[in-house]
């Protein structure tokens, strides 16, 4: 069993999957693995991960498409380890102490989750401090992404499939699950913003789409605390007024 496990969805990177890959490899903090999960390529990035040998690097290649939630939801379900990180394909750890630090932090207090901070990468770094040592300051912050957490693997909750909107719903189903939390209190990720086919930047069908399926997600959620329970009402709510209005939750919530 390795201590960390990192989950890499992969999906036409290959400008970007190397430094990704790079950037763990690195660490100087040694115990943990890397598990790649490929949907479908059509870019020559399988075989830029294929090239890097490195036996801590396990690469899975989807036999249908599974978007990024089902291809984390595959990297969820292999192999075996103490806690769980997750970064996209074009974004990276921003230091080789990253894992270190967070390893420290976990001696320190052995919590379900550790809350991460990032840096906004549009251009220009904007550094993101999530200051999140309690449930309910967690489940309500708006940075949901799941690459702001380093959860314990035996708590893993899965991801919606078949839809680009997945972060919300896990994101408040993951707490749900969560007994304590704690901040680390460094920059652990750089967010690239610049990659102008990133699902998060680029427009779709299938995005415009899944905004209804993730309130459709959200409304499902079966839930016991009542700070997630408030989090799932605001969300509903929330993504009632906008869609109703005519306007696109995706837009409007990542200004």
């Amino acid at each position: 069993m390795s201590y960390f496990k990192v989950i890499i969805p992969n999906y036409n990177s290959e400008k970007y999957i190397e430094r990704c890959i790079n950037s763990i490899l690195e660490q100087t903090f040694e115990d943990f693995e890397i598990v790649v999960v490929d949907d479908m390529s059509t870019d020559n990035s399988v075989e830029i991960i294929k090239g890097i040998k490195d036996k801590r690097i396990h690469l899975i290649e989807n036999k249908e498409k599974r978007y990024n939630g089902g291809s984390r939801n595959v990297g969820i379900d292999y192999g075996e380890s103490k806690y769980t990180l997750f970064i996209d394909d074009d974004d990276y750890f921003i230091s080789n102490t990253c894992f270190q630090e967070l390893y420290d932090k976990i001696q320190e207090c052995n919590p379900d989750c550790v809350s991460l901070d990032y840096i906004y990468d549009d251009g220009v770094f904007h550094h993101i401090p999530l200051e999140r040592n309690d449930l309910p300051t967690l489940v309500h912050d708006n940075n949901v992404a799941c690459w702001t957490k380093a959860i314990k693997s035996e708590l893993m909750v899965h991801f919606p499939e078949n839809t680009l909107m997945e972060d919300v719903a896990q994101h408040i189903a993951q707490v749900d699950v969560l007994d304590n939390c704690v901040s680390l209190g460094k920059t652990f990720v750089v967010w690239n913003r610049q990659n102008p086919i990133s699902v998060s930047t680029k427009p779709s069908e299938k995005r415009k789409s899944s905004e209804w399926r993730q309130l459709a997600d959200v409304y499902d959620l079966e839930l016991k605390h009542d700070y997630c329970i408030e989090e799932k009402e605001r969300r509903i709510q929330e993504y009632l007024d906008l869609l109703l209005s005519g306007r696109h939750v995706w837009e409007e919530l990542s200004r």
